[in-house]
């Protein structure tokens, strides 16, 4: 549980001296390190996965009647010898959130293959990567992230957990990214420094598996040293291939009803009203003099927000007075930018089509009632969106309103 630890774990007694029994742990981490990096012999493995998430999966990123097989796994850790169909699922979602980030922040593959390791050992010692409604408490998910993470609906979206698990929560919490030394640490202390449970060790007996998974949906990556008998990968084996994207399932999104290539409203036709224009006013809560960058516009919590356009997710959190914003790049200097959301449905690097849901109407940051702030910004400079999205097609405030 993040913030509040679920597992159970037995601590052997060890026998001697305090000496003897610090040189124990000792041993007991030095052979955990050896035994996540050589693993043993690998079994078949289906390779990276493509780009499009494969055949046989939903758009919510979950498997559609168990089309896809089983991953195998090579270490089995407690009641768990391979996955079924629900576990595959989640995890490959795990995996694509984590490459995405990764590749946002312009890690290296080895940092990559670490991240996603993490994040699975921890699923696996938090809710067996079964997207639980239930745990201890409050708290829900992949991860068992706590009400002050988010909304039960982001902690319950794969995705949307997984994203919170390496950039942090909603409410301050850190992130995996964001622990000093993460990629250095030992996997089962840089799960712990994220989910702070008090059964730090749990993590540790599901490193072998962790890794097994990663290797057979991303490939056994680059090793430097030999494992088990001298034996060393083949060299088709010594390149980590990230996904180019997350799919539509990875993100658990829905597009817009009639949304096509080109320019679409971020709000359903009808479920919102203008509010404050594009313009200098008086601002409702700081009350001073300044320019309101975007269009505002009023609408229930929860309702459905789209991107206007197809663009990649450059930014995706919490920002200040904006509150949970999510931005758009959409090339030629061109950005869409959606903020006050309830509910963040997107992670960094997701690779978007005009019309696909990027959140939910809120009302976070600096915000006096629900509702859907919006710009479009041309080199950087908001501009305002009501003229510019009408000239692509699209009446965001009907004229004379």
């Amino acid at each position: 549980m993040a913030g509040g630890g679920r597992g159970h774990v037995r601590l052997a007694l060890l026998a001697g001296a305090g000496v003897l029994v610090t040189a124990g742990v000792a041993v007991v981490v030095a052979v955990m390190g050896i035994a996540l990096f050589f693993g043993s012999a690998a079994d078949p493995s289906p390779g990276p996965p493509d780009p499009g998430c494969g055949a046989g999966e939903s758009a919510a990123g979950t498997d559609s009647g168990g089309a896809s097989p089983p991953l195998p796994v090579l270490g089995s850790g407690p009641g768990l010898a391979s996955l079924d169909a629900d576990q595959t699922s989640n995890a490959r979602t795990i995996v694509q959130v984590a490459s995405a980030l990764s590749a946002s922040r312009g890690f290296s593959p080895d940092q990559t293959r670490r991240a996603a390791v993490i994040g699975i050992l921890t699923a696996l010692q938090e809710s067996t990567l079964r997207n639980l409604g239930h745990g201890d408490r409050d708290s829900l998910g992949l991860f068992q992230q706590r009400a002050a993470w988010a909304g039960a609906t982001e902690r319950t979206t794969p995705s949307a957990s997984a994203a919170m698990f390496y950039a942090g929560g909603h409410g301050g919490q850190p992130g995996l990214f964001s622990i000093p030394g993460w990629d250095s640490m030992p996997l089962w202390t840089a799960a712990q420094s994220v989910q702070v449970s008090a059964f730090p060790m749990a993590y540790a007996k599901w490193q072998r598996t962790a890794q097994a998974v990663v290797v057979s949906l991303l490939g056994d990556g680059r090793q430097t040293l030999a494992g088990p008998g001298g034996r060393r990968p083949s060299p088709s084996a010594t390149t980590l291939t990230l996904p180019r994207s997350l799919c539509v399932g990875a993100v658990g999104a829905v597009a817009q009803p009639g949304a096509h290539r080109g320019w679409v409203l971020p709000l359903p036709p009808g479920s919102y009203t203008p509010t404050s224009p594009f313009g200098w006013r008086v601002h409702p809560i700081l009350h001073d003099w300044r320019l309101h960058t975007g269009q505002d516009l009023g609408a229930a919590e929860g309702t459905p927000v789209y991107a206007v356009a197809a663009g990649t997710v450059v930014a995706a959190g919490p920002n200040e007075g904006y509150g949970n914003q999510v931005v758009l790049d959409h090339a030629g200097g061109v950005q869409s930018a959606y903020d006050h959301l309830a509910v963040i449905l997107v992670p960094p690097g997701a690779h978007l089509r005009a019309g696909q849901m990027v959140g939910r109407v809120g009302s976070t940051g600096l915000s006096t009632a629900p509702h859907l702030h919006v710009e479009i910004r041309l080199a950087g400079r908001p501009v305002d969106p009501v003229p510019f999205l009408r000239v692509h097609g699209v009446d965001l405030v009907p004229v004379g309103r």
